[in-house]
Formats: C-alpha cells, structure tokens, sequence
C-alpha cells in the first residue's frame, strides 16, 4: 500500500480523540485522505475497524458505547456508499485530481467590480 503525498486544501478525516498526538504515538489508520467522495465510506469503515478499537485516548465510556454498537448495527447502516457521497456533496467537497476539496465559490458578478452584493 503506497501512500500519496497530501496537498495543501486537501479534505481528510481524523479522529478527533488523537488528533494532537503526534503520527508515531497514534493508533493506526487514524486519518485518511480519501482520493474521491466515493471513497469516503471506505475510509471511514477502515477507521471503525481498525483504528477506533485500538485508539488509546478514546474515553473508556466512549469506547464501551462504540464496541456495543457495533455488535449491534447491520453493515448496511453504517457504510451506505450513496450516503457518505451526497452528504459529502451538500457539504461542498468536490473530487479533484489530489483528492477531494472544498469547492472554490466564486465571488459574485458585483463583488468582482469592487461592489459588495
């Protein structure tokens, strides 16, 4: 598995428990730089799987609750592809040749001519 070089704007997840560890003190597969929006799912569901359940600065409470959920819920309500990618949609994330970034908005006609709207 080769890892790609993340660009500068560049949409990924991480996990919000050991964001501030530095990389070699973090549990494995915690972020992920998905290349589209229909990766999205599988980069999640490979953090479920592998990283959560090994994440030492989740809150023992936290961890008890995901481990019971996820005895409990079905695959298919977790990983819906088509979920993750129109959710990703209505949040502005666009497939780019690097990976996925946030849309850039144009500025409107009047703010062009120095004018706000």
């Amino acid at each position: 598995l080769t890892s790609k070089r993340v660009e500068e704007g560049q949409v990924g997840i991480r996990c919000r428990f050991c964001a501030h560890r530095s990389y070699p003190e973090r549990a494995g597969r915690s972020s992920s730089y998905p290349s589209s929006k229909s990766r999205i799912y599988q980069s999640l569901t490979m953090m479920l799987r592998d990283h959560f359940v090994k994440c030492n600065d989740m809150p023992p409470e936290t961890k008890e609750i995901f481990l019971d959920l996820k005895t409990k819920s079905r695959q298919g309500l977790t990983d819906s592809k088509a979920y993750w990618v129109e959710s990703a949609t209505r949040l502005g994330l666009v497939d780019t040749d690097v990976g996925l970034k946030f849309a850039r908005k144009e500025p409107s006609t009047s703010m062009q001519q120095g004018r706000p709207n």
